[in-house]
């Protein structure tokens, strides 16, 4: 009982300690030590609508370990593990699933700057090798009765191999739940009004990046529990949306009675609403929610799009 008093009152003093005096900023710095273990329950969802009709329902769960393994004066070594689907992922029949035991797991480990933001991943190349192995054994296993399925299969896993490849194959498929873990690390924030900022992204149609019109503030500030929720809303700028859509209809060889009367009707559209719960000390997130809705309707064809990531904090009881 002693015990655990003199530890409360040292914790006490220490948050009092670190407490901001300035209420109007929010900084989110890294205090992390070494042998530091974070559970997080990952889940993502992808959906798809053409013509109003639900094509694409996917859905994706796993436990994601954030483990601090190295921590310098400078820098911080991250370990992010976690358990694969293959079943769902790959459609392997669960009798088989026992030859694919030594690709269960995934270790990815990435280096972050002494404040916490993301670097760069550290293992690429082996997580690269590791996947491209699991893909050839995917294709012999599967197909070893059946030298059409194997041709099939062959195809199926070229694009797969080709990004585990390349260190940016890597990072595009592995980095995007960590660069939400991360987004707001090492960046201090004036809670009293919104911040407003300029974003691009990658052109789905080809082409140039797209300018977005992005949005930053606070939902809610608690600084004697040193936490916060962050929202983030991006939408296409609707001027830069508008020359992309001429730039595809003059590609498409249209006069320009047809382009005015198709930019009438067209829609090109990419929203973000994020959400980051998030305790700025130490600088580890309670819950993100990430949902992306894109819609495209050009000429005849309408789509929808909806892509939906959530990192959550297990506690453990």
């Amino acid at each position: 009982m002693k015990k655990n008093l003199i530890l409360l009152i040292l914790i006490t003093f220490f948050t009092n300690l670190y407490s901001q005096s300035d209420s109007t900023k929010v900084s989110f710095v890294s205090y992390w030590s070494l042998g530091d273990s974070y559970d997080y329950k990952v889940s993502k969802i992808k959906q798809q609508w053409k013509e109003g009709k639900l094509t694409k329902d996917q859905k994706q769960e796993y436990i994601a370990t954030f483990t601090v393994i190295d921590s310098t004066e400078n820098s911080y070594t991250i370990n992010w593990s976690y358990e694969n689907d293959l079943g769902n992922t790959y459609n392997i029949p669960e009798q088989l699933l026992e030859k694919f035991a030594a690709y269960k797991i995934t270790e990815i480990k990435y280096k972050t700057s002494e404040v916490g933001d993301l670097i760069e991943i550290l293992n690429w190349k082996e997580v690269g090798k590791t996947m491209n192995n699991m893909f050839d054994d995917i294709i012999d296993i599967l197909g070893e009765k059946d030298e059409k399925k194997k041709n099939v299969l062959k195809t199926a896993m070229k694009p797969f191999k080709q990004i585990y490849s390349s260190k940016e194959g890597v990072e595009q498929l592995v980095l995007k739940e960590l660069q939400y873990f991360h987004f707001p690390m090492g960046v201090e924030f004036d809670i009293s009004e919104p911040l407003y900022y300029d974003e691009e992204l990658p052109n789905m149609l080809g082409g140039n990046p797209i300018k977005a019109k992005a949005k930053l503030y606070f939902n809610e500030v608690d600084f004697d529990e040193s936490f916060c929720v962050l929202k983030q809303e991006m939408n296409l700028d609707p001027t830069d949306t508008k020359e992309m859509l001429e730039q595809v209809f003059k590609q498409m060889k249209m006069d320009n009675t047809e382009m005015k009367e198709a930019l009438k009707t067209a829609v090109f559209e990419i929203n973000d609403r994020n959400t980051y719960e998030y305790f700025f000390y130490p600088g580890i997130p309670h819950k993100i929610e990430t949902i992306r809705e894109s819609v495209i309707n050009i000429a005849k064809e309408k789509g929808k799009s909806i892509e939906k990531t959530t990192i959550e904090l297990i506690y453990n009881e």
